[in-house]
């Protein structure tokens, strides 16, 4: 990565971020995602600027992609109403805990209590 200017597209709050201490130094973020993507063993991230917007996009590692034997180890651990809830938000994403108990003819408590893993 080559030297560049470090100007915030927002000052106040990257000045805020820097006050909190969430950023220790301008300018030393892109290096710092940079190194630590090698040190990973990832790539490096791609940069796409559109006007005042800046995209980052990162590669997953062949190690943190989720294979079919992961899910079917998880899924194989469900009960049969939390593998329903699945199917359920599966079709309908927007599904509220009353009409996923109203499915199940269970209580809202129990998909409450089944969704948390409580």
């Amino acid at each position: 990565m080559g030297s560049h200017t470090s100007k915030p597209y927002n000052p106040d709050i990257a000045r805020v971020f820097y006050r909190a201490g969430y950023i220790e130094s301008w300018g030393r973020g892109i290096q710092k995602i940079c190194d630590a993507c090698k040190s990973l063993g990832a790539e490096e991230p791609e940069y796409i600027v559109h006007g005042e917007d800046i995209m980052v996009k990162f590669k997953a590692l062949q190690s943190a992609k989720v294979t079919e034997k992961v899910t079917d180890k998880i899924y194989g651990e469900l009960t049969e109403n939390e593998r329903k809830i699945l199917e359920i938000l599966d079709e309908n994403p927007f599904s509220t805990y009353i009409e996923i108990a109203d499915k199940l003819m269970v209580s809202r408590k129990t998909v409450s209590q089944k969704i948390r893993g409580a």
